[in-house]
């Protein structure tokens, strides 16, 4: 019998995450490069404009909180917290969704979009989750354009819905498929596509969400050759002259510009970067040779974000415009396995009742939201939701995992509106409020209820919006007999 011969195996070596920062940087580049990692980067927040002006609350936070803020150049929302007294994760503003705790450069992508001329734009983040960008996006059409955030994982499917009910936004739909089914299933569908594709994560820097471990050279490849074929499909799914961006958390060349120079000599006509150097506070092209590999000359108009230049992490991005048709590939997903949402629209009758009851109940005008934004009522069992009008229009057939803001529910007796509702729309209420004391406010928002507090001082049974003797909003009560009900969300503590 002769003896096994195990299979020679291919070397597959551990790549070198400082190789392409030794390579193109300067060695007193590279010194400072290696000087600001040593350094901890200050926390920073986008402000959640659906809810707030950016310009004025973040003086009412650094007057409650202590904190010095300084504005992050290439996002009007975004703010470095140096040194907070108060850690920005503990505060109920930030339980509420008023702001969302990003790393700067990460806020670039959504940024680089112009939706100046899109009173409605049509929007795919084709890998959504977490939801940071998701997010992002909601604020830049103030939740007027109807955005598709898709996830593959369908483990991360929860964060992404948690992080899109906390900030409000009802103009989305999420789904759960492969990326590159879109390019096939909706070609030359969508006025902007995302694509903040995964990736090996070597940004230089380490952080909780974004953590450096060594990345062999099959791995890089084989991203490389999924990031590829993400963007092939964000460009056929995107309209001719529509807008595309492509963005990772690293700085391999592998995964930035060798991708996008492939994708340049494969569509030379039908695509081209937008220069978006004068989006930064100063230039940062893209590096165009490396490794024995010279890229296409329209790679330089990319931007590479590094962590000593700007004092952030390591980041790519890069803006196409679309000027011709792709064609499609082959599908790649059994799209029509993921589950569809249950239950029905209201007519036009009953959308007038519920609005204008709802609007009587909290004394604020919900019509005027619905029209701007375009939205619809959806019932499932007892659960009403606000949902994008557009959906059913642009998307038929869409399978989908969750839609718009659950609105609230009917019970026997009466109406019980959501968190998310009372979140994204309580500072806009004049009725059913209540104001509670300061001796009271710490244990409120520790999620606890409120004992000693009379009967009369509140309509008994009643949902009501607690805010501070400041103003804040603190979600939604009950007055009970005997007590007054936290009934902000366990999640949140």
């Amino acid at each position: 019998m002769a003896k096994y011969k195990p299979r020679p195996t291919k070397p597959n070596p551990v790549i070198d995450p400082w190789k392409w920062a030794r390579d193109y940087l300067s060695p007193m580049e590279f010194d400072n490069l290696i000087a600001s990692l040593n350094k901890d980067l200050s926390v920073s927040i986008r402000i959640n404009q659906l809810k707030s002006d950016p310009k004025t609350i973040i003086g009412k936070w650094e007057q409650a909180y202590q904190w010095a803020s300084s504005p992050i150049p290439f996002c009007g929302s975004g703010f470095w917290i140096a040194e907070p007294s108060a850690s920005p994760s503990r505060t109920i503003e930030h339980r509420l969704g008023y702001y969302y705790i990003q790393e700067a450069a990460s806020m670039l992508p959504a940024e680089l979009f112009d939706f100046h001329e899109l009173d409605h734009p049509l929007i795919l983040d084709m890998a959504a989750s977490p939801g940071g960008k998701t997010i992002h996006l909601a604020d830049r059409t103030m939740d007027k354009g109807l955005i598709i955030a898709n996830d593959a994982s369908r483990s991360r499917i929860p964060a992404l819905r948690i992080v899109l009910q906390n900030w409000g936004a009802i103009n989305q739909a999420i789904t759960n498929t492969q990326g590159e089914w879109y390019g096939w299933a909706y070609p030359d569908t969508f006025d902007a596509v995302l694509v903040d594709a995964p990736c090996s994560m070597q940004g230089l820097r380490t952080s909780p969400s974004h953590s450096m471990r060594p990345i062999t050279e099959n791995e890089i490849q084989s991203l490389a050759k999924r990031q590829f074929h993400l963007l092939e499909s964000a460009l056929q799914a995107v309209k001719i002259g529509g807008q595309v961006v492509y963005s990772t958390c690293t700085l391999s060349p592998h995964e930035n510009e060798e991708v996008i120079s492939r994708i340049l000599d494969k569509y030379p006509k039908e695509i081209e970067i937008e220069d978006i150097q004068d989006k930064l506070p100063s230039p940062a092209p893209a590096i165009t040779y490396f490794d024995g590999i010279q890229f296409h000359e329209q790679v330089k108009k990319a931007v590479r974000i590094w962590p000593h230049i700007f004092g952030t992490a390591g980041f790519f991005c890069v803006k196409f415009i679309k000027k011709g048709a792709i064609p499609s590939g082959k599908r790649t997903d059994a799209h029509g396995k993921k589950p569809n949402i249950k239950g029905s629209y209201f007519n036009e009758r009953e959308s007038h009742h519920l609005t204008n009851m709802i609007s009587s109940l909290y004394g604020f005008d919900l019509k005027s939201i619905i029209d701007n934004q375009s939205l619809a009522y959806w019932q499932y069992k007892e659960n009403i939701y606000l949902t994008p009008s557009q959906l059913a229009i642009q998307f038929p057939e869409l399978s989908f995992r969750s839609m718009g803001m659950l609105v609230g529910k009917f019970f026997p007796k009466g109406w019980q509106p959501s968190h998310e509702f009372v979140s994204r729309f309580g500072d806009l209420f004049t009725e059913n409020i209540f104001v509670l004391s300061n001796e009271y406010h710490d244990a409120w928002i520790r999620g606890e209820d409120i004992r000693g507090i009379i009967k009369s001082e509140g309509p008994t049974g009643k949902i009501l919006l607690m805010r501070d003797a400041s103003g804040r909003n603190l979600g939604r009560g009950k007055m009970l007999s005997n007590r007054l009900k936290n009934m902000l969300p366990t999640r949140l503590f």
